[in-house]
């Protein structure tokens, strides 16, 4: 999709992935200015492919030990984050599935039906998503979904952004203004990322981004010092529908991002799982388990060389994700922020309802709208 002001975005059917946003800065040059990658199988790499660009569903974040109760029934979910809990709809959820997609008019549409017990979920679940640039540079995602039975929904969308430019990492995220339209938010020890159910003011804290901050100043003062991952509570508008959530600018290249959407939640993440979730494969024919048979002298020493070459191995492991035109991405070289419900809300009675009932329509409406500011009178 490509408009008059030279706004360009490309996306693909794996995953409903945005593989490409382009648009000029403030002197006309332009850049892509989202994390991916140049070929297919990467993205159909979930060990290379943290959910880069992609829908978030059929639950976008975490939810406790994978475990969720409705109406009574007990339902465990897939756990793919650090074995434990289950994290944006498991290790084969939208992100890593083939949707259906038709043009219709100036919109692409993509479809998808999970199935029944997909991941651990109860139900089918249709979803479809509408993706539609307008003229004056919004992306305007339209996400619906009806079940035949009771289930939990809650989709968004994971596009990492870099305003500079997508390979320009992390010297350059550092120099981006954000704020949040939050004065809440869902408080996590920083030891486990699972909100403890505790709703907590951001004021006076290095929560506290309704003022622009650059990410210099406080991504590292975030415990335990690995930037943002962080579900905030939005402010709510009084006249309901998409509320404005949050704004994001690189002065130097004067590109903006304003994000609206009438989700009650927001999770702004800041890049400092990328490497960890992106885990470097090790040749299996190194990484071996010890011989159980240590009885003889040429087995411990095979053991010993095996062991030396697993540790070689992880000190020469690459410390970046290699993604489209050879850009290196580091930790902390890009952010995402995604409207949605609070994390692991099914399971707190105080957090908004997750579940979708049979007859029910899900509703999320989520815009990214695109802009150059000429000069920073901040």
């Amino acid at each position: 999709m490509i408009n008059k002001n030279h706004v360009e975005i490309t996306i693909i059917s794996w995953g409903a992935t945005i593989v490409s946003l382009k648009y000029p800065d403030k002197f006309g040059r332009i850049a892509d200015v989202v994390l991916g990658f140049d070929d297919l199988k990467s993205y159909t790499n979930p060990r290379i492919n943290p959910f880069i660009g992609c829908v978030l569903g059929r639950c976008a974040n975490r939810i406790k030990n994978g475990c969720i109760v409705i109406k009574g029934k007990t339902y465990q979910l897939t756990r793919n984050d650090l074995d434990k809990h289950h994290l944006h709809g498991g290790t084969k959820g939208f992100g890593q599935r083939l949707w259906d997609s038709y043009i219709d008019d100036c919109s692409v549409v993509m479809t998808y039906l999970s199935e029944d017990g997909e991941e651990g979920y109860p139900g089918a679940l249709l979803s479809t998503v509408r993706f539609k640039l307008t003229p004056d540079n919004r992306l305007e995602i339209g996400i619906r979904a009806t079940t035949t039975d009771f289930t939990i929904v809650n989709i968004s969308h994971g596009s990492l952004f870099n305003l500079a430019g997508h390979d320009t990492g992390k010297k350059e995220l550092i120099k981006h203004k954000i704020s949040l339209n939050c004065d809440r938010w869902t408080f996590a020890d920083y030891t486990d990322p699972i909100p403890t159910g505790s709703i907590r003011g951001v004021g006076g804290t290095i929560m506290d981004l309704r003022i622009p901050k650059f990410l210099e100043n406080c991504i590292e003062k975030v415990p335990p010092g690995e930037g943002y991952d962080h579900n905030f509570c939005v402010t709510p508008n009084w006249h309901g529908g998409s509320t404005y959530v949050a704004r994001a600018i690189h002065p130097e290249s004067g590109r903006v991002l304003e994000i609206y959407s009438d989700q009650p939640g927001v999770q702004f993440y800041t890049g400092g799982r990328l490497l960890t979730d992106a885990a470097s494969e090790i040749d299996s024919n190194i990484v071996v388990k010890q011989s159980n048979n240590l009885n003889r002298e040429e087995d411990k020493e095979k053991t010993l060389t095996i062991d030396q070459m697993e540790q070689d191995a992880i000190a020469e492991s690459p410390s970046f994700l290699l993604g489209k035109q050879s850009a290196r991405y580091v930790k902390h070289c890009a952010f995402s922020i995604q409207p949605q419900n609070y994390p692991n809300a099914v399971n707190y009675s105080h957090f908004p309802c997750s579940i979708l009932q049979p007859g029910e329509i899900y509703c999320h409406d989520l815009i990214y709208k695109f802009g150059i500011q000429l000069a920073n009178y901040m």
